[in-house]
């Protein structure tokens, strides 16, 4: 008997040293790598118009850079088709849809390069005609701005004539942004879609409450998906959270499926809650109404450990008072 009381002390040695490694993993430091900055931006980043067969349309959007850097960039104007591949990854200059025909009609009135120092801006005019034959529908174009950093500039000694001297720049290039422009052309029009896939997790070790749905757009032009997601206690109707009265809004384009995820943000580590998400679209209106509970890996591994070593303390109990009886 005291062979089986000497393995069960070990084993509960061995859960403790168990615990211990887990909890050492679970609250070890993580590394973040910091997000590098951008030097330019631009303002607005989209536009969504209706225009009929025919029209000329005229806009503008600013290009200006910030003061992260200390030298300036050298920018160029492109315009590209706009959409998105099955997987919803955006697609540029090999759009081939026919909805992409859009980036035909756009004529940049500014010029197409030029250069910025920090704290700069010029605007950016384009003009859209639409033909007089264009199908009723969504159009989708871009206005790319491609453009690169200044990295140094060097005086080389040498004269480059008329008492000048030659300066050589080493260029980098940054990045590109662009400036997206959702078109619906007047005539035949289809509005309608589908919701599928909505849920939401019943139980959650980390991480923010999530809803997630997927929306597909069946019709010719692109729509709204609203999102709305509300939090409330277990025994209360009093919201904890709610973004119902400024719902997420994501654009779905025409014969294409958007994955989308809502989050209650900072999530508290510890607790149980009432969950009501809703997804609306083109008149169709999905939702789901579940009781989420999140209980954090420590304080899971901590209820195992307890209930373990209550098992344990138990049948070493059992064991010695049989073994008391006996002597």
């Amino acid at each position: 008997m005291k062979i089986i009381s000497n393995k069960l002390r070990v084993a509960f040695v061995s859960v403790v040293a168990i615990l211990a490694v887990v909890l050492s993993m679970v609250f070890s430091p993580a590394t973040m790598a910091a997000e590098e900055g951008f030097s330019f931006a631009l303002s607005p980043m989209e536009e969504k118009i209706v225009l009929n067969p025919g029209d000329e349309y005229t806009s503008s959007l600013r290009l200006y850079t910030t003061t992260e850097f200390d030298t300036g960039i050298e920018y160029q104007i492109l315009v590209v088709g706009y959409y998105v591949d099955e997987s919803y990854n955006n697609i540029y200059e090999e759009c081939t849809d026919e909805r992409c025909e859009m980036a035909k009609w756009i004529k940049i009135e500014s010029p197409l390069e030029g250069r910025l120092s920090p704290g700069e801006e010029v605007t950016i005019k384009y003009t859209i005609n639409v033909p007089k034959d264009a199908p009723g529908g969504g159009q989708y174009a871009s206005i790319i701005v491609r453009a690169d950093r200044i990295e140094d500039e060097s005086d080389t000694g040498e004269d480059g004539g008329n008492g000048a001297k030659n300066v050589k720049s080493a260029i980098k290039e940054i990045r590109r942004i662009a400036y997206t422009i959702y078109a619906e052309i007047a005539g035949n029009i289809v509005r309608q879609g589908e919701i599928t896939n909505t849920s939401v997790p019943s139980f959650l070790l980390s991480g923010d409450i999530t809803g997630s749905s997927s929306v597909k757009n069946t019709g010719n032009v692109h729509g709204e998906a609203k999102y709305k997601l509300q939090v409330f206690p277990l025994f209360s109707d009093e919201e904890i959270y709610t973004n119902e009265e400024k719902p997420v809004g994501r654009t779905v384009l025409p014969d294409r499926t958007l994955y989308n995820e809502i989050t209650w943000p900072n999530t508290p580590t510890f607790g149980i809650y009432n969950v009501v998400y809703t997804v609306e679209f083109e008149g169709v209106t999905a939702q789901v109404k579940k009781m989420v509970i999140k209980c954090p890996v420590w304080l899971l591994f901590i209820v195992i450990f307890a209930v373990i070593s209550l098992v344990i303390w138990l049948i070493l109990q059992i064991k010695r008072r049989r073994e008391a009886a006996r002597e």
